[in-house]
């Protein structure tokens, strides 16, 4: 009986393995990078697909890039659009990564967005990013690169978000834009003549692109929002006319409320003291002069990156989101009037590693 039933399971098996649909490499078009852009005029969305040029087998790329444009009003007949162009039948399964132009962050990603959402094909740990000027000409562009372009923005974006910036996929977009008590941001990506570079972090109100911090204030917002590791600050110690690199930088960033329209945000962080222009630490008083004053400057910034969000009454440090969980009487509708006017306070305690003292 027991023989019989393991033959039946086998069989049953085998028979499943059949069902799936065979797809043939040569015989598809798979798109990595979907960019959109809106065309005012006409009162459309544009979208562009790139799929990459392969050798003999999916893992031989070679750089090269096929490019797909088509117009419309939403993001289903834009897919559809595109297929008219493509020889092959377009599959999403692999996409890892969609941009939006500039134009389009400001007016609203949140119609294209739900589309995407609604393909069940598409994962949602792919890349989100913002586009100075139009995605499409990013896109189109050809590069001096080893990798292909959706290859390489994919490692650009998975690479900063180690270290400069914090991660934000299409999971996290999601969630940042049903939530209470929080905004979403994202990476703003710059092509240069020959290549690609992280310009700046678009904060948006709701759905809508408002502001960019540029990349002097990155590490101060990671700093503010999420815990770090590994990271490299430049400091410029004016009092003293010299210029100190700490490098191998840890941090912890907690969130204390004294009450409901007072918070303070705490960032715990140590590092190394790499370089020094001029002379090296002396003693242990320099090295406690030098840890006050890297507190302080953070905290200086931190405080007038906190002002921005309050006046442009965006909340991308998620700090509702941590009232909501403190208070069990919080509403979005009070937390909306008060947003703007409660005292939001960084506090920095930096302590610099026992290294590099002369003295």
């Amino acid at each position: 009986m027991q023989t019989t039933r393991m033959y039946l399971i086998l069989i049953c098996c085998l028979l499943l393995t059949g069902c799936v649909k065979t797809k043939i490499l040569d015989d598809i078009e798979l798109i990595m990078t979907y960019g959109y852009d809106w065309d005012p005029a006409a009162e459309t969305y544009k979208g562009t697909a790139v799929s990459p040029l392969y050798g003999k087998s999916e893992q031989m790329e070679i750089g090269g890039n096929f490019r797909y444009s088509g117009s419309a009003k939403t993001f289903q007949d834009i897919s559809s659009f595109i297929q008219t162009k493509a020889p092959y039948q377009v599959e999403v399964g692999n996409l890892i990564g969609i941009l939006f132009g500039e134009e389009l962050a400001k007016k609203g990603v949140s119609d294209i967005i739900y589309g995407i959402n609604e393909d069940p094909n598409i994962g949602r740990d792919l890349n989100v990013a913002i586009v100075e000027g139009e995605a499409e000409t990013l896109l189109k562009q050809d590069y001096n690169m080893e990798l292909t372009l959706s290859r390489f923005i994919e490692e650009l974006i998975n690479n900063n978000s180690k270290s400069n910036i914090p991660k934000m996929n299409l999971h996290d977009l999601n969630y940042r834009l049903t939530g209470e008590g929080m905004d979403p941001f994202l990476p703003i990506l710059r092509q240069s003549e020959d290549s690609i570079d992280i310009a700046a972090i678009g904060m948006m109100k709701d759905d809508k692109l408002v502001h960019e911090i540029p990349y002097e204030q990155f590490f101060v917002f990671k700093l503010l929002y999420e815990d770090c590791e590994d990271h490299t600050y430049e400091f410029d110690w004016e009092e003293k006319k010299r210029t100190v690199a700490i490098s191998s930088i840890r941090s912890t960033r907690s969130i204390h409320w004294k009450s409901k329209k007072e918070v303070v945000i705490k960032a715990d962080i140590s590092g190394t003291l790499t370089e020094s222009k001029n002379m090296g630490v002396k003693n242990f008083q320099e090295k406690i002069d030098i840890e006050q004053a890297v507190s302080k400057k953070l905290e200086e910034e931190g405080t007038k990156l906190v002002k921005k969000f309050q006046e442009l009454d965006i909340d991308p440090l998620m700090i509702g989101a941590s009232a909501k969980g403190k208070f069990r009487d919080w509403t979005v509708k009070e937390w909306e009037s008060q947003y703007p006017e409660i005292k939001i306070t960084p506090s920095v305690d930096f302590n610099l590693d026992l290294s590099n003292i002369i003295q």
